[in-house]
């Protein structure tokens, strides 16, 4: 099995996953760290997802079940942001489009500093590629 890692860095938690993941497990590992960010005061998480094995690219109703287990975890409490490989990424970005729709505000991007830069509002590194925050 993977491992996991929790940590806050500067007023941000970070969550990573790493190594053989389930997709189910993986899911609710980042429920758990949204709670614990919430918990910890904060409403800053980075999650990321780079180092996974075991775990399909998402189809368009699996990419819909775990935003909607996240929405739950965060709903206008922690601003949340995914660090994944190209293929994870929806190009319409629809996982973000649904939880923006219940009050959960998230993104996501290949790289670390383009998704501190979003999570933390600083415009720069490749913005093209951002969605806007509401």
């Amino acid at each position: 099995m993977g491992e996991a890692s929790f940590e806050v860095v500067g007023g941000v938690a970070r969550f990573r996953l790493t190594g053989e993941q389930v997709l189910e497990s993986a899911v609710q590992q980042i429920v758990d760290a949204i709670v614990r960010t919430k918990e910890a005061g904060l409403d800053k998480l980075l999650v990321d997802i780079t180092g996974i094995r075991g775990v399909e690219p998402p189809g368009m109703s699996t990419r819909l079940w775990p935003i909607s287990e996240w929405v739950r975890a965060g709903r206008g409490n922690v601003r949340t942001v995914l660090v994944a490989r190209p293929e994870f990424i929806d190009p319409d970005r629809i996982g973000v489009i649904a939880g923006m729709n219940s009050g959960f505000i998230s993104n996501v991007f290949e790289t670390e500093p383009q998704a501190l830069d979003w999570l933390l509002g600083i415009r720069g590194r490749d913005s093209s590629r951002q969605t806007p925050s509401p």
